[in-house]
């Protein structure tokens, strides 16, 4: 874990108790092994205004998207490189009167509430979508993962027709000119590019 992500799961906790809203630590912060690039798994249950507050009184929004299989998650990333998977509870079997909860939702009866994704997400065309895979392809090689860090960036070498084929000994170079090749058909937010930039310089 890395000091940002401890900051955010902090805000997490601290966003629950005072707002009363219902927020579930899951995945790798949940099993108590997750890497400096682990995505922060959260589940949270509130209307649309509070979930605009949770996501921009952390700071800088920097990239912000729904899933569409499945639906009713939401992908985060800010600008100082914390990235979360939100998944927008709409009912759940039970609550309590604690509101951050370190035990796994998935125990629990719940359903995701896809529309509240639709409203907070202004961007839905496709090349934004495709531009995450980015970020997914360099934590999953920066975190040990390579192969599937290769087969990530290879689906956005397919989405563009770039003529790059990218293996383990070629990454950082291709990653990097591949980023630059969308980033020139499909200008990215600066700030965006920035961190991905940041994460490949790791490499």
């Amino acid at each position: 874990m890395n000091t940002n992500q401890r900051r955010y799961i902090e805000y997490a906790r601290e966003f629950a108790r005072t707002r009363r809203c219902h927020i579930w630590l899951g995945g790798s912060f949940l099993r108590g092994n997750p890497t400096p690039f682990s995505d922060v798994d959260i589940s949270v249950l509130c209307d649309t205004d509070t979930l605009s507050d949770l996501i921009e009184g952390y700071g800088k929004t920097i990239y912000l998207s729904s899933t569409v299989n499945p639906e009713g998650i939401l992908i985060v990333i800010y600008e100082d490189g914390v990235a979360l998977d939100l998944e927008v509870i709409e009912d759940i079997d039970a609550t309590c009167e604690e509101f951050f909860h370190e035990e796994d939702i998935r125990d629990r009866s719940h359903t995701r509430n896809s529309l509240i994704c639709q409203e907070i997400c202004t961007r839905k065309d496709l090349p934004y979508q495709m531009s995450r895979l980015f970020h997914r392809s360099l934590i999953k090689y920066l975190a040990g993962k390579k192969d599937a860090g290769l087969g990530v960036a290879n689906e956005i070498v397919e989405y563009i027709d770039s003529g790059l084929y990218i293996t383990e000994s070629d990454y950082k170079d291709k990653i990097t000119l591949l980023i630059e090749k969308f980033n020139d058909r499909y200008p990215l937010d600066e700030d965006y590019r920035l961190l991905l930039s940041k994460l490949a310089d790791q490499i």
